[in-house]
């Protein structure tokens, strides 16, 4: 039963790393413009007003990885629930 709860602990942890790096990228993207130091008044097109973060895509893909990184979390936190479960349920079996 133990094997069961740590692998639950050992991949929640996991997920929180990954939440945390995801959550690094998200709230602190480059702040400088994808355009670099364009100082003309002309509207921004495309890419242009996007942060480098966002135009290459890293804002996206941190997004995802935040998103799955949390269900990768909760999985685990319900696999460790039912490892506590079924330990009560032995014990009150008396084994």
């Amino acid at each position: 039963m133990q094997i069961g709860a740590t692998a639950s602990i050992q991949g929640m942890q996991r997920a929180a790393e990954r939440i945390d790096r995801a959550a690094a990228t998200i709230a602190s993207p480059v702040p400088e413009a994808a355009r670099g130091a364009d100082p003309s008044p002309a509207p921004p097109s495309g890419n242009d007003a996007l942060t480098a973060a966002q135009a290459s895509g890293d804002l996206e893909r941190s997004m995802a990885e935040a998103i799955q990184a949390r269900r990768a979390y909760e999985a685990n936190a319900r696999a460790l629930e039912r490892n506590d479960a079924i330990q009560r349920r032995a014990i009150s079996l008396g084994a």
